[in-house]
Protein backbone atom coordinates (compact mmCIF):
# COMPACT_ATOMS: atom_id res chain seq x y z
CA UNK A 1 0.00 0.00 0.00
CA UNK A 2 2.67 2.32 0.43
CA UNK A 3 4.48 1.63 -2.18
CA UNK A 4 0.84 2.58 -4.04
CA UNK A 5 0.80 5.64 -2.17
CA UNK A 6 4.27 6.84 -3.29
CA UNK A 7 3.68 5.72 -6.92
CA UNK A 8 0.37 8.10 -6.93
CA UNK A 9 2.48 10.85 -4.99
CA UNK A 10 5.25 10.44 -8.03
CA UNK A 11 2.56 10.62 -10.88
CA UNK A 12 0.90 13.64 -9.54
CA UNK A 13 4.03 15.57 -9.32
CA UNK A 14 4.86 14.93 -12.60
CA UNK A 15 1.18 15.84 -13.43
CA UNK A 16 1.86 19.02 -12.04
CA UNK A 17 5.14 19.72 -13.25
CA UNK A 18 4.12 19.43 -16.95
CA UNK A 19 0.90 21.28 -15.95
CA UNK A 20 2.94 24.33 -14.32
CA UNK A 21 5.60 23.99 -16.83
CA UNK A 22 2.88 24.75 -19.93
CA UNK A 23 1.57 27.35 -17.92
CA UNK A 24 4.14 29.05 -17.73
CA UNK A 25 5.18 28.85 -20.89
CA UNK A 26 1.88 29.94 -22.03
CA UNK A 27 2.31 33.10 -19.57
CA UNK A 28 6.13 34.09 -21.14
CA UNK A 29 4.74 33.71 -24.75
CA UNK A 30 1.64 35.95 -23.60
CA UNK A 31 4.54 38.46 -22.03
CA UNK A 32 6.94 38.29 -25.37
CA UNK A 33 3.92 39.25 -27.63
CA UNK A 34 2.99 42.10 -25.52
CA UNK A 35 6.43 43.42 -25.62
CA UNK A 36 6.41 42.50 -29.11
CA UNK A 37 3.46 44.61 -29.87
CA UNK A 38 4.75 47.65 -27.45
CA UNK A 39 7.90 47.74 -29.20
CA UNK A 40 5.91 48.03 -32.20
CA UNK A 41 4.26 50.84 -31.62
CA UNK A 42 7.28 52.79 -29.93
CA UNK A 43 9.46 51.81 -32.68
CA UNK A 44 7.78 51.21 -35.83
CA UNK A 45 9.52 49.11 -38.14
CA UNK A 46 10.23 50.25 -41.65
CA UNK A 47 9.08 48.26 -44.84
CA UNK A 48 12.48 46.43 -46.22
CA UNK A 49 12.80 46.77 -49.72
CA UNK A 50 12.35 43.07 -51.63
CA UNK A 51 15.82 43.62 -53.44
CA UNK A 52 18.61 43.30 -51.25
CA UNK A 53 19.94 46.93 -50.74
CA UNK A 54 22.95 46.32 -51.97
CA UNK A 55 21.98 44.78 -55.88
CA UNK A 56 19.61 48.65 -55.45
CA UNK A 57 22.97 50.32 -54.97
CA UNK A 58 24.62 48.80 -57.45
CA UNK A 59 21.85 49.51 -59.73
CA UNK A 60 21.98 53.56 -58.57
CA UNK A 61 25.46 54.24 -58.46
CA UNK A 62 26.54 55.72 -61.49
CA UNK A 63 28.99 54.64 -64.22
CA UNK A 64 31.97 56.39 -65.32
CA UNK A 65 29.40 57.81 -68.51
CA UNK A 66 27.35 60.59 -66.99
CA UNK A 67 24.31 60.85 -68.44
CA UNK A 68 23.17 64.00 -70.28
CA UNK A 69 19.74 65.10 -71.13
CA UNK A 70 18.63 67.19 -73.37
CA UNK A 71 15.53 69.26 -74.10
CA UNK A 72 13.57 71.70 -77.11
CA UNK A 73 14.20 75.00 -75.71
CA UNK A 74 10.51 77.06 -75.39
CA UNK A 75 9.07 80.58 -74.50
CA UNK A 76 11.91 82.24 -72.49
CA UNK A 77 11.13 82.63 -68.80
CA UNK A 78 10.95 86.72 -68.05
CA UNK A 79 13.99 88.71 -66.36
CA UNK A 80 13.56 90.30 -63.38
CA UNK A 81 14.72 94.18 -63.73
CA UNK A 82 15.19 97.13 -60.73
CA UNK A 83 14.78 100.49 -61.76
CA UNK A 84 18.33 101.25 -62.57
CA UNK A 85 18.51 98.89 -65.26
CA UNK A 86 20.63 95.95 -62.94
CA UNK A 87 19.86 92.17 -63.33
CA UNK A 88 19.14 90.57 -60.45
CA UNK A 89 18.17 87.06 -59.06
CA UNK A 90 17.01 85.90 -56.37
CA UNK A 91 18.83 84.52 -53.44
CA UNK A 92 18.20 81.00 -52.65
CA UNK A 93 19.34 80.76 -48.95
CA UNK A 94 16.97 84.19 -48.08
CA UNK A 95 14.11 82.48 -50.24
CA UNK A 96 14.32 79.00 -48.25
CA UNK A 97 11.65 77.97 -45.87
CA UNK A 98 12.81 78.56 -42.49
CA UNK A 99 13.60 76.16 -39.76
CA UNK A 100 10.06 75.66 -38.05
CA UNK A 101 9.65 76.71 -34.35
CA UNK A 102 8.05 73.57 -33.30
CA UNK A 103 9.74 69.86 -32.50
CA UNK A 104 10.68 68.22 -35.49
CA UNK A 105 7.95 66.06 -36.94
CA UNK A 106 7.89 62.18 -36.63
CA UNK A 107 9.24 60.32 -39.33
CA UNK A 108 5.75 58.66 -40.29
CA UNK A 109 4.63 62.33 -41.27
CA UNK A 110 6.77 61.22 -44.08
CA UNK A 111 4.55 58.04 -44.56
CA UNK A 112 2.37 60.15 -47.29
CA UNK A 113 4.50 62.23 -48.63
CA UNK A 114 5.98 62.07 -52.54
CA UNK A 115 9.28 62.10 -53.41
CA UNK A 116 10.21 63.24 -57.31
CA UNK A 117 13.78 62.77 -58.23
CA UNK A 118 16.82 61.08 -59.80
CA UNK A 119 19.33 58.68 -58.31
CA UNK A 120 20.13 60.96 -55.15
CA UNK A 121 16.38 60.72 -54.22
CA UNK A 122 16.52 56.87 -54.76
CA UNK A 123 19.14 56.87 -51.78
CA UNK A 124 16.53 58.01 -49.26
CA UNK A 125 14.44 54.66 -50.14
CA UNK A 126 17.37 52.37 -50.00
CA UNK A 127 19.21 53.33 -47.32
CA UNK A 128 17.81 52.81 -43.95
CA UNK A 129 18.79 56.51 -43.36
CA UNK A 130 16.81 57.93 -45.22
CA UNK A 131 13.02 57.38 -45.39
CA UNK A 132 12.12 53.96 -47.03
CA UNK A 133 7.88 54.18 -45.79
CA UNK A 134 7.57 57.41 -48.14
CA UNK A 135 6.52 57.33 -51.67
CA UNK A 136 9.08 57.40 -54.73
CA UNK A 137 8.79 58.73 -57.72
CA UNK A 138 12.64 58.30 -57.94
CA UNK A 139 14.05 57.49 -61.40
CA UNK A 140 18.35 57.37 -62.52
CA UNK A 141 19.19 60.12 -65.09
CA UNK A 142 15.62 61.76 -64.91
CA UNK A 143 14.96 65.44 -65.75
CA UNK A 144 11.97 67.57 -65.79
CA UNK A 145 10.93 67.20 -69.65
CA UNK A 146 10.31 63.52 -68.53
CA UNK A 147 7.84 64.64 -66.16
CA UNK A 148 6.25 66.37 -68.61
CA UNK A 149 6.17 64.57 -71.69
CA UNK A 150 4.67 61.56 -69.62
CA UNK A 151 7.89 59.80 -70.24
CA UNK A 152 7.50 55.56 -69.18
CA UNK A 153 10.39 55.76 -66.40
CA UNK A 154 12.08 52.95 -64.85
CA UNK A 155 11.92 52.76 -60.83
CA UNK A 156 14.59 51.30 -58.78
CA UNK A 157 13.24 48.20 -58.14
CA UNK A 158 12.74 47.78 -62.33
CA UNK A 159 8.88 48.66 -62.57
CA UNK A 160 8.22 51.08 -65.15
CA UNK A 161 5.72 53.65 -64.57
CA UNK A 162 4.80 57.28 -65.48
CA UNK A 163 5.83 59.55 -63.45
CA UNK A 164 2.77 62.32 -62.85
CA UNK A 165 0.52 58.78 -62.89
CA UNK A 166 2.35 56.94 -60.62
CA UNK A 167 2.29 60.26 -58.20
CA UNK A 168 -1.52 61.05 -58.32
CA UNK A 169 -1.61 57.33 -57.76
CA UNK A 170 -0.76 58.14 -54.09
CA UNK A 171 -2.97 61.14 -53.45
CA UNK A 172 0.37 62.31 -51.08
CA UNK A 173 -0.12 65.46 -48.83
CA UNK A 174 2.93 66.64 -49.64
CA UNK A 175 5.44 66.24 -52.64
CA UNK A 176 9.56 66.76 -52.93
CA UNK A 177 11.07 67.40 -55.72
CA UNK A 178 15.22 67.09 -56.37
CA UNK A 179 15.47 66.94 -60.44
CA UNK A 180 18.48 68.64 -62.17
CA UNK A 181 21.70 67.45 -61.44
CA UNK A 182 21.32 65.17 -64.74
CA UNK A 183 21.01 68.00 -67.44
CA UNK A 184 23.27 70.70 -65.94
CA UNK A 185 26.78 68.39 -66.46
CA UNK A 186 27.69 70.15 -69.46
CA UNK A 187 28.40 74.20 -68.91
CA UNK A 188 25.72 75.14 -71.52
CA UNK A 189 22.42 77.46 -71.59
CA UNK A 190 19.90 76.01 -69.08
CA UNK A 191 16.98 77.98 -69.95
CA UNK A 192 14.94 74.90 -71.26
CA UNK A 193 15.42 73.50 -67.99
CA UNK A 194 13.71 76.05 -66.29
CA UNK A 195 11.16 76.05 -68.71
CA UNK A 196 10.49 72.65 -68.27
CA UNK A 197 10.81 72.73 -64.28
CA UNK A 198 7.85 75.37 -64.77
CA UNK A 199 5.66 73.27 -66.94
CA UNK A 200 6.22 70.52 -64.23
CA UNK A 201 5.19 72.37 -61.20
CA UNK A 202 2.13 73.90 -62.98
CA UNK A 203 1.14 70.26 -63.85
CA UNK A 204 1.55 68.41 -59.89
CA UNK A 205 -0.35 71.64 -58.76
CA UNK A 206 -3.07 70.97 -61.13
CA UNK A 207 -3.04 67.36 -60.76
CA UNK A 208 -2.72 67.82 -56.90
CA UNK A 209 -4.11 70.74 -55.89
CA UNK A 210 -4.43 70.25 -52.02
CA UNK A 211 -0.78 69.16 -51.75
CA UNK A 212 2.14 71.20 -50.25
CA UNK A 213 4.99 70.98 -52.95
CA UNK A 214 8.66 71.21 -51.84
CA UNK A 215 11.17 72.45 -54.71
CA UNK A 216 14.78 71.65 -52.92
CA UNK A 217 17.58 72.90 -53.81
CA UNK A 218 20.30 71.29 -56.27
CA UNK A 219 22.73 69.81 -54.09
CA UNK A 220 26.57 70.24 -53.86
CA UNK A 221 29.11 67.99 -55.51
CA UNK A 222 32.78 67.59 -54.59
CA UNK A 223 35.66 70.14 -55.96
CA UNK A 224 37.34 66.68 -58.10
CA UNK A 225 33.92 66.59 -60.13
CA UNK A 226 33.70 70.40 -60.90
CA UNK A 227 37.98 70.20 -62.15
CA UNK A 228 36.75 67.10 -64.23
CA UNK A 229 36.11 68.57 -68.10
CA UNK A 230 33.23 65.90 -68.39
CA UNK A 231 31.29 67.64 -65.76
CA UNK A 232 32.16 70.84 -67.15
CA UNK A 233 28.93 72.73 -65.68
CA UNK A 234 28.88 71.23 -62.07
CA UNK A 235 30.94 73.79 -60.08
CA UNK A 236 29.37 75.66 -57.21
CA UNK A 237 28.73 79.03 -58.91
CA UNK A 238 26.47 77.62 -61.43
CA UNK A 239 24.83 75.81 -59.11
CA UNK A 240 23.72 78.96 -56.73
CA UNK A 241 22.52 80.30 -60.24
CA UNK A 242 20.68 77.41 -61.06
CA UNK A 243 19.61 77.00 -57.27
CA UNK A 244 18.31 81.22 -57.42
CA UNK A 245 16.57 80.47 -60.65
CA UNK A 246 14.46 77.55 -58.54
CA UNK A 247 13.66 79.57 -55.57
CA UNK A 248 12.29 82.51 -57.65
CA UNK A 249 9.81 79.86 -59.43
CA UNK A 250 9.14 77.88 -56.32
CA UNK A 251 8.07 81.65 -55.42
CA UNK A 252 6.28 82.42 -57.92
CA UNK A 253 4.18 79.27 -58.23
CA UNK A 254 3.05 78.89 -54.57
CA UNK A 255 5.73 76.55 -53.74
CA UNK A 256 7.88 76.22 -51.09
CA UNK A 257 11.91 76.13 -51.19
CA UNK A 258 14.08 74.23 -49.48
CA UNK A 259 18.06 75.09 -49.15
CA UNK A 260 19.44 71.60 -49.19
CA UNK A 261 22.95 73.36 -48.45
CA UNK A 262 22.31 74.54 -45.73
CA UNK A 263 23.03 70.83 -44.52
CA UNK A 264 25.31 69.42 -47.40
CA UNK A 265 27.56 71.89 -48.46
CA UNK A 266 30.76 73.08 -46.79
CA UNK A 267 31.99 76.53 -46.27
CA UNK A 268 33.39 76.68 -49.98
CA UNK A 269 30.11 75.39 -51.39
CA UNK A 270 31.52 71.88 -51.89
CA UNK A 271 29.95 68.84 -50.94
CA UNK A 272 31.07 68.04 -47.16
CA UNK A 273 33.36 65.02 -47.82
CA UNK A 274 32.01 63.03 -44.77
CA UNK A 275 28.56 62.93 -46.79
CA UNK A 276 29.87 61.89 -50.29
CA UNK A 277 30.30 58.64 -52.08
CA UNK A 278 33.67 57.90 -54.00
CA UNK A 279 32.06 59.36 -57.34
CA UNK A 280 31.74 62.64 -55.25
CA UNK A 281 28.11 63.71 -56.19
CA UNK A 282 26.18 60.48 -54.40
CA UNK A 283 25.68 60.89 -50.82
CA UNK A 284 26.62 57.99 -47.95
CA UNK A 285 24.06 57.14 -45.47
CA UNK A 286 25.55 60.25 -43.41
CA UNK A 287 24.28 62.10 -45.63
CA UNK A 288 20.70 60.97 -45.89
CA UNK A 289 20.70 61.33 -42.32
CA UNK A 290 21.33 65.22 -42.13
CA UNK A 291 18.89 65.71 -45.17
CA UNK A 292 15.94 63.53 -43.41
CA UNK A 293 16.94 65.75 -39.97
CA UNK A 294 16.71 68.71 -42.12
CA UNK A 295 13.17 67.83 -43.68
CA UNK A 296 11.63 66.63 -40.28
CA UNK A 297 12.73 70.47 -39.19
CA UNK A 298 11.41 72.22 -42.41
CA UNK A 299 7.28 71.63 -42.84
CA UNK A 300 4.72 74.02 -43.75
CA UNK A 301 3.07 73.96 -40.12
CA UNK A 302 -0.30 76.18 -40.02
CA UNK A 303 2.90 78.61 -38.77
CA UNK A 304 4.69 78.76 -41.89
CA UNK A 305 3.70 80.29 -44.83
CA UNK A 306 4.62 81.08 -48.02
CA UNK A 307 7.62 84.36 -48.04
CA UNK A 308 5.56 87.50 -48.06
CA UNK A 309 6.03 90.23 -50.70
CA UNK A 310 8.95 92.75 -48.25
CA UNK A 311 10.83 88.68 -48.40
CA UNK A 312 10.69 88.66 -51.80
CA UNK A 313 11.82 91.63 -52.56
CA UNK A 314 15.03 91.07 -49.94
CA UNK A 315 15.58 88.08 -51.22
CA UNK A 316 16.05 89.84 -54.66
CA UNK A 317 18.35 92.38 -53.67
CA UNK A 318 20.43 89.73 -52.10
CA UNK A 319 22.25 89.28 -55.02
CA UNK A 320 22.99 91.67 -57.72
CA UNK A 321 25.40 91.08 -61.23
CA UNK A 322 25.54 92.86 -64.73
CA UNK A 323 25.65 89.83 -66.47
CA UNK A 324 23.68 86.47 -65.85
CA UNK A 325 22.72 83.81 -68.16
CA UNK A 326 19.14 83.99 -69.93
CA UNK A 327 16.01 83.91 -67.98
CA UNK A 328 18.52 84.17 -64.82
CA UNK A 329 15.54 84.71 -62.46
CA UNK A 330 11.76 85.50 -62.30
CA UNK A 331 9.64 88.14 -60.94
CA UNK A 332 8.21 86.89 -57.60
Amino acid sequence: MADYQEYRRHVLHRRWRRTFSTVLAFLMLVLLCGVWVLWRQLYPTRRENKTPQVTLLEQTLPSTEWRTLSYTRQTSLTVQKLTDGITTAMDFRLASMPETQTAPVDLSYFDNAVFLGDSLTQGLQIYDTGLPNAHYCAYRGVGPSAVVNGTTCTRVDGIQEVPLDAMVSYAPESVYILLGTNVLTQDTDYTSFLNYYSLMLDRIRNLLPDADIYVQSITPVRPEVSADAKHAGMYAERFIRVNNDLAALAVEKGCYFLDLWEVLADENGDLKAEYAQPDGYHLLPAGYTAWVEYLRTHVAHNDIVNPTEEQVQTAEAGVQTESLPAAASIPA
